[in-house]
C-alpha cells in the first residue's frame, strides 16, 4: 500500500502571506473598534490590533512569522524616511536659521537630560549615552502619517517635520560617537573603533548620493510622466535598503541622503513629487500592526520606573525649549509647546538602533535593549495620540467636522 496522502502538511505557524494578510485585515478592522471609542489616530489602533495579535497577545501571527515580514516593513518604513527626506527644503532652514538652531537645542538638550537622569538613575556612563542619543530622535514614519491622517498644514506641522529630520540626523551621529567608545572599551583596537564608525557615515552617505543621482537621471530622461517616476522611485528606495543591508550600513540614514541630495541635484526640476497616498495607506497598516505584534512587554517589570522618568525628560525638555524658543520661530509659546509635545514619538527606529548594538556586543546590549523596548511599549501606544493633539489643538488640522 502506499502511504501518499493527498492532505497537507499545515506549519506550525502561518507562512509569510497568510500572516500579511491576517495583519491588514486585522489592522482595518481593528483600528476602526478602537477609533469607534476613542478618538485617537489610526497608528493606535494598529499598534493595539499588533499587541492583541502577536506572540504576547493571542499568539496568532508567531514570531518566525514576523520575522519572515521584516523586508516587507524595511520597505514601508524606508518610503516614510524617503518622503520625509523629499520635504526637507535645506534652503528654507539656512534663511530660517532659528528653526534650524531650535531642532539642534532641542536635540542637544534631549541627549544632556537624559544622559544626566540615566546616571542618576543607575547607569553606567556610556549605557546612558547610547540611551540618551536614541532618545534624541523622533519617529519619521509616525509624525508623518499622523500629518498626513489629519491633512495637518501651517506652521507646526511645517516645523515639526524639519526637526524631526534634523533630531534622527544628530541622533544617528552621537549614536556613532558612542558605538566608537562602545568597541574601544570592549577591547577593540583602534582601528576598529575609528574605521567601523566612519565606514557607517561615508558608506551610508555615498549609496545616499549615489541613489540620488539616479533619480536625477532618470528622471530627466523619463520626462514628466509621475506614474513612470514613481516606479523609478519605489526601485530605488528597495535597493537602496537592499545595498545598505547587504554592506551594513544604516538604510535609513542612506534614505534621507538619498532624498535630500535628490532634491538639492534636481535644479531643473525633472523629478516629479511622486504621490504614495495609497500605497502608504497600505504600508501604514503592516508597520504598525507589526510595529504593535513585536512589542514585548517582560521587561516594563525591570524598567518601568526607568522609562517613565524617560518618557517624561524628553517631554519636558521638548515642550520647554519649544515654548521658550517659540518667538525666534514666529510661533506662540502654546504652538511651540505643542510642537515640543508633538515630537514626543519613538518606535522601529529605536528598536532597530537597540537591537544593532546587541548584535555586536551581546554582553553590552541586553540592558540597553531592554530598556528602550520598555521606553517604547509606551511611546508607540501614547507617542501618536500626542503627535494628534499637537496638530489638531494648533489648529492645522484640516479633516472636516462631522
Amino acid at each position: 500500500m502506499s502511504s501518499f496522502s493527498f492532505f497537507p502538511h499545515l506549519p506550525g505557524s502561518l507562512n509569510v502571506l497568510t500572516a500579511l494578510g491576517l495583519i491588514l485585515i486585522a489592522g482595518i478592522f481593528g483600528a476602526r473598534l478602537v477609533k469607534h471609542f476613542a478618538p485617537v489616530p489610526a497608528i493606535t489602533g494598529y499598534v493595539l490590533t499588533g499587541l492583541l495579535i502577536g506572540p504576547v497577545g493571542l499568539n496568532l501571527i508567531s514570531a518566525t512569522a514576523l520575522n519572515e515580514l521584516e523586508p516587507i516593513v524595511e520597505l514601508a518604513l524606508g518610503l516614510f524616511v524617503f518622503e520625509l527626506g523629499r520635504r526637507l527644503d535645506y534652503r528654507w532652514l539656512l534663511k530660517e536659521r532659528c528653526l534650524l538652531i531650535t531642532g539642534v537645542a532641542i536635540s542637544i538638550s534631549v541627549f544632556v537630560a537624559l544622559f544626566i537622569l540615566l546616571l542618576s538613575l543607575g547607569l553606567d556612563a556610556l549605557s546612558a549615552a547610547l540611551a540618551a542619543a536614541i532618545g534624541m530622535a523622533t519617529s519619521p514614519a509616525v509624525t508623518l502619517n499622523v500629518v498626513q491622517e489629519i491633512r495637518a498644514e501651517g506652521q507646526v506641522s511645517a516645523r515639526m517635520l524639519n526637526i524631526v529630520a534634523i533630531n534622527n540626523s544628530l541622533a544617528f551621529l552621537l549614536f556613532i560617537v558612542c558605538l566608537s567608545v562602545l568597541h574601544w572599551q570592549y577591547g577593540g583596537s583602534w582601528s576598529i573603533a575609528l574605521l567601523h564608525p566612519l565606514y557607517l557615515i561615508f558608506g551610508s552617505i555615498v549609496f545616499g548620493l549615489l541613489a540620488g543621482r539616479l533619480l536625477v537621471f532618470a528622471s530627466r530622461h523619463l520626462g514628466p510622466e509621475s506614474h513612470a517616476q514613481r516606479i523609478v522611485v519605489f526601485a530605488l528606495v528597495a535597493a537602496t535598503i537592499g545595498i545598505a543591508d547587504m554592506f551594513k550600513f544604516p538604510a535609513l540614514v542612506s534614505l534621507l541622503v538619498f532624498a535630500v541630495s535628490s532634491r538639492y541635484r534636481d535644479r531643473q526640476q525633472v523629478v516629479v513629487e511622486s504621490e504614495f497616498s495609497q500605497i502608504n495607506s497600505l504600508l501604514s497598516v503592516i508597520l504598525f500592526v507589526f510595529a504593535g505584534a513585536r512589542l514585548e512587554l517582560a521587561h516594563l517589570g525591570q524598567f518601568w520606573l526607568i522609562g517613565l522618568a524617560y518618557i517624561a525628560m524628553r517631554l519636558t525638555v521638548m515642550t520647554g525649549l519649544g515654548a521658550v524658543l517659540a518667538s525666534r520661530n514666529g510661533l506662540r509659546a502654546r504652538q511651540g509647546a505643542l510642537l515640543g509635545l508633538g515630537l514626543l514619538p519613538m518606535s522601529g527606529v529605536a528598536i532597530l538602533t537597540a537591537q544593532y548594538v546587541s548584535s555586536i556586543h551581546p554582553e553590552f546590549g541586553a540592558q540597553l535593549s531592554a530598556l528602550v523596548l520598555s521606553v517604547v511599549v509606551v511611546l508607540e501606544i501614547i507617542g501618536p495620540i500626542s503627535t494628534h493633539y499637537a496638530l489638531v489643538a494648533s489648529g492645522e488640522s484640516n479633516i472636516p467636522k462631522p
